[in-house]
Formats: structure tokens, sequence, C-alpha cells
């Protein structure tokens, strides 16, 4: 059963040159049991990405799968200890990274809780952004 849920994100993004930048986001979406986990999902609020899905999907505790379709379609896999070849695509063109998690922590049910991921980003192995997310969700 899908419940309606309140998404709260904190983004901090911190760059090679130690420039950071936090990202608050709230939204609207559901939460469902799933057999592997959880899923959630949102419509972006972004006006550059209004129209597009996002889906968060609680794959076990250690790894979230988050998949974006719209103006930008986007698959990041997020593994605690592993590294995966994402695909990031924009209008402008597409482009594959690395995406490497150092932690990942799911706290989750039916009613809401929190998912903790801490992951880097790079190109052509070159680290570009360490990036810490947290989405705290709660039933309405």
């Amino acid at each position: 059963m899908k419940n309606d849920v309140l998404i709260k994100f904190i983004t901090v993004q911190t760059t090679e040159d130690n420039d950071s930048d936090t990202l608050e986001i709230n939204a609207r979406g559901t939460l469902e049991k799933s057999d592997s986990g959880y899923i959630i999902e949102y419509s972006e609020i972004d006006e550059e990405m209004q129209g597009s899905k996002t889906t968060v999907s609680v794959d076990s505790p250690d790894c979230i799968t988050m998949t974006r379709e719209g103006s930008y379609n986007s698959r990041f896999i997020i593994e605690k200890g592993k590294r995966h070849s994402c695909y990031y695509d924009t209008p402008a063109g597409s482009l594959m990274m690395g995406v490497f998690a150092s932690d990942v922590s799911v706290k989750l049910t039916e009613n809401g809780g929190k998912l903790k991921m801490k992951y880097t980003i790079d190109f052509n192995s070159s680290m570009v952004a360490e990036n810490s997310v947290t989405l705290s969700v709660k039933k309405i």
C-alpha cells in the first residue's frame, strides 16, 4: 500500500576545491514497502526539472538506487563500499560518472524514517565532489 508522505532532503556538496553548498528541498510523495525494502516516489519541484519523477528504491540496508525520469534522466546506484558507473542525461547531453558510497544508512518503516548517504562523484576516476544526503520521510 502506498502512503502519502512529506519528504525533506538536505544535500551538502563539497567540491575538490573545498567549496561547500547546502540545498534543502521539501516535497510530497509516496512511500511503499517492496519485496526488497521500500520505494519513495515524488515529482520534482525545481523549476528546471518540473515534470520529472524521482524514485528512490531501498534495495538493501547498504544499497539505494535513485532514478529520475523527465527532462533530466539519471540512475545512481549508491552502495556502501562500492563504485558504480552511473549516467546523467541533461538537455545539453549525457555523461557517465562514477559514484562511490562510503556510507549508507537506512532507518525506514512504512510510517517514514531516514535515509543517509555519503558518496563521491568522479569523472574519468578524478573526484569532482563529495555529497552527503539525508532524506527524512514522514507519513501524512
